[in-house]
């Protein structure tokens, strides 16, 4: 039965990434928003926590999906952009360790070194009717290969990925491949800018008849379990968002109550008070339903369901607070001696991803 009372051992994680969050990426983030780049030294921090090298163990006990969203809540409330770059990479590794083969895993002794390893899942397309249950990209069947041609978007890091996980429609059902950055056919875009989660760098790549062995698809024989990839997904988005959207409501009480409109702390003022109280129901609706989610792919549950939920009310919420937050510092709010308006960007952003990162 799912209980919400964390475990010491997931109380120690809480706590230890709210502190290197607050501490280590909250003050880099506006300078990485600034230059739409994540700079090696932060890269080097994040890899320094082994949350990504955590999920290649060989007999699952680093890979918890529960743990991972407390994580990335904790991350997001600095920072989403740095949240969905372990996202990112976390993902790739996740599905590789869980549904590939022995010969596929492997490749995860690259995650075991000293520098960051980035890697994506490309699921996204460049359509605004995209829908991951309509996948456009094609990978055909020829001989003891894949020919794999299509197009993916708002792909994380892309230049930096040494593999992308490759989700396209064969033979009437969705798959996924694992392809090397420097495959041929391979073509990275270069980043057009993007209204949030800048420092990301996010671009689409094309696959322009790259072949692919058959030995790396997804489970090789035995497939992949797509919607498994999808769901925890996610989940992982919508932990980040909760994250995102506590970090705007702790950054907005302390204000409002300092602010003093007409005589009164603008805390007092009767819709910002409202509005405080339900961001702070709408973040712990989000964080359960996330838990919940998570706790499903965990227990190895049906959590289609929930994780679409928690997915789809994190997306809804997180705007709804950002927006609040915008409002709350009035003119403030739209300059950048305040988090907020780059939070609100951020926010947008997250709300029309899908499926590129993993818990």
């Amino acid at each position: 039965m799912i209980s919400y009372e964390l475990s010491e051992e997931q109380k120690i994680v809480r706590s230890t990434m709210s502190e290197f969050a607050n501490t280590v990426l909250r003050p880099e983030t506006r300078r990485l928003d600034d230059n739409s780049k994540i700079d090696d030294g932060v890269l080097s921090a994040l890899w320094a926590t082994e949350i990504i090298q955590s999920q290649a163990d060989a007999d699952g006990e680093g890979r918890s999906p529960v743990t991972n969203a407390i994580i990335l809540e904790e991350l997001a409330a600095a920072d989403a952009s740095l949240a969905l770059a372990v996202a990112s990479s976390m993902g790739f590794v996740q599905a590789i360790a869980d549904q590939g083969s022995a010969k596929q895993r492997e490749l995860l002794k690259a995650f075991a070194g000293p520098k960051f390893q980035a890697a994506a899942i490309a699921m996204m397309e460049p359509s605004f009717s995209f829908d991951v249950s309509k996948i456009s990209a094609k990978a055909s069947k020829a001989g003891d290969e894949y020919v794999l041609s299509g197009k993916k978007a708002y792909v994380p890091l892309a230049s930096s990925c040494s593999h992308f996980l490759v989700i396209a429609e064969s033979d009437g059902a969705a798959d996924a491949f694992i392809v090397p950055r420097d495959a041929a056919g391979v073509k990275v875009e270069a980043p057009k800018g993007t209204l949030g989660l800048r420092a990301l760098e996010l671009a689409e790549v094309s696959f322009d008849g790259v072949k692919v062995p058959a030995s790396m698809r997804l489970g090789e024989g035995n497939g992949a379990d797509i919607q498994k990839i999808v769901d925890s997904a996610r989940v992982g988005l919508a932990s980040i968002m909760a994250g995102l959207s506590r970090g705007v409501l702790e950054y907005v009480v302390p204000y409002t109550k300092e602010r003093i409109v007409h005589g009164t702390p603008l805390a007092q003022k009767q819709k910002v008070a409202f509005d405080i109280a339900d961001m702070k129901i709408d973040i712990d609706a989000m964080r359960w339903m996330n838990w919940k989610a998570a706790w499903e792919l965990e227990s190895k549950l049906p959590a289609t369901r929930t994780a679409q939920l928690a997915y789809t009310y994190a997306s809804q919420q997180t705007m709804q607070i950002a927006d609040n937050g915008l409002q709350a510092f009035g003119g403030h709010g739209f300059v950048k001696a305040h988090p907020i308006e780059m939070w609100y960007r951020n926010a947008r952003s997250l709300s029309v991803l899908e499926g590129v990162a993993g818990v």
